[in-house]
């Protein structure tokens, strides 16, 4: 008989329904707790997907009390790899929103603890699943890889945004502006085409939100990986328009184009299968469930992780040797 999973959440923010909608596909888990320090927001969520379990604002008594077999942490920045720690040294499987963790000692921290524990990480890089993803990296992979990239990411976001979350807009809890929190994606999608970044150069600035945010909200950067590839991104909350989001991938015969989640080959434009809707934002991409599904048959079957900490280490690398740039240089060490 196949197990069935007991697995809670930590954060009922945002990125909330994507996980609870994708879990609730599945028929091999059961949500058995939620945890919140706003008990009400926790409740609505509840009641909204029709659940029926036990809501706790200490995720510490959670853990103790529910043991599940994985939790799901959907929580500001600042508390990734506090949580994520805890729940490995309970043999707690983890499903870890982005960014793994905002400093760099964290990094090593947490690769230890997985070491030392009888579960893993899995990290929520989903629009390397996307069917626009897939099919760009095999199309670069049967020409030989992918020799350069470019990535832009260029949003709107408003003072209002902002303020919505008192986490966000600071160094101490979100880790940093766009770059940690919008373009991280495309960082690593660029490094899921080009490979271990070993050098980064960047001019971050806050633009156009100086009255309501410490960080940046717009960072051009240069990216070095082995191989001597190389990557050029640009990322932006300023934009005034829709939100857009491309890669662009060379290899020694094609370009190849990601332009949000329509897919070009050489400019001509490539039918995918695309999702009828998404779940919460659009730009979250359609892959929630897709790698959720994998989460939980790599539990199942001993299998490596679909997204290893390992793994989604380098886009935080990346990110965080931008905010320490300002136009040098900057080798990264592994």
């Amino acid at each position: 008989m196949k197990k069935k999973f007991s697995v809670c959440i930590i954060g009922c923010g945002n990125i909330f329904n994507n996980h609870a909608v994708s879990l609730l596909a599945l028929d091999n888990v059961e949500i058995s707790a939620l945890c919140d320090i706003d008990g009400e927001r926790a409740a609505r969520k509840r009641s909204e997907h029709s659940l029926t379990c036990p809501i706790y604002d200490d995720y510490i008594r959670m853990l103790d009390e529910i043991k599940p077999d994985a939790v799901h942490i959907l929580t500001p920045h600042h508390l990734h790899a506090e949580m994520t720690l805890e729940a490995l040294k309970r043999d707690i499987f983890v499903f870890l929103e982005k960014p793994m963790c905002i400093k760099e000692y964290d990094i090593q921290k947490l690769l230890i603890a997985e070491e030392n524990s009888r579960a893993s990480v899995c990290v929520s890089f989903q629009n390397r699943f996307n069917e626009a993803t897939l099919m760009a990296k095999k199309a670069a992979d049967d020409d030989g890889g992918a020799l350069r990239g470019f990535g832009t990411v260029i949003w709107n976001r408003d003072d209002a945004y902002y303020s919505a979350g008192a986490w966000r807009g600071k160094y101490a809890t979100e880790g940093g502006g766009v770059m940690i929190n919008q373009a991280i994606h495309t960082l690593d999608l660029l490094c899921f085409f080009l490979g271990i970044p070993k050098k980064v150069q960047s001019i971050c600035s806050n633009m156009r939100h100086r009255d309501s945010i410490e960080v940046e909200d717009s960072c051009e950067s240069i990216i070095d990986f082995d191989g001597g590839r190389v990557a050029n991104v640009f990322a932006t909350t300023c934009y005034s328009g829709h939100d857009s989001t491309t890669l662009r991938i060379e290899t020694k015969n094609h370009v190849i184009e990601i332009r949000d989640a329509d897919l070009y080959l050489d400019g001509e434009h490539i039918q995918i299968e695309k999702p009828d809707a998404y779940i919460g934002k659009k730009c979250y991409g359609s892959s929630h469930l897709i790698l959720i599904e994998k989460f939980y048959r790599a539990i199942s079957e001993g299998d490596r992780m679909p997204v290893t900490l390992t793994e989604a280490q380098n886009a935080v690398r990346i990110i965080l040797a931008a905010y320490d740039s300002n136009s040098k240089i900057i080798d990264l060490k592994y």
